[in-house]
């Protein structure tokens, strides 16, 4: 089980865009613990996507063009059940 910086995480969660605080935040706050090590993995890259790209993936419905960042997009709005 791999440690985490969790306050850097909650630091990087807090966006630019009201919009994508009101997603990343509560996902973090809500689901970050429960998922496996990769998918934490997944998360911490998802973070260091500019706002620009977050917020096409997440509201534009554009897809991101690495997979693995794609299914966190997909998993994160199913959970928050945004689609």
């Amino acid at each position: 089980m791999t440690e985490y910086n969790k306050l850097r995480i909650e630091w990087d969660c807090r966006r630019g865009m009201l919009e994508l605080d009101k997603v990343i935040m509560p996902f973090y706050q809500r689901y970050f613990d429960q998922l496996s090590d990769q998918k934490k993995q997944i998360f911490i890259r998802l973070l260091a996507c500019s706002d620009l790209q977050l917020f096409s993936w997440f509201f534009n419905r554009v897809e991101a063009a690495d997979s693995e960042l794609q299914a966190m997009v997909e998993e994160i709005q199913h959970k928050l059940q945004l689609g």
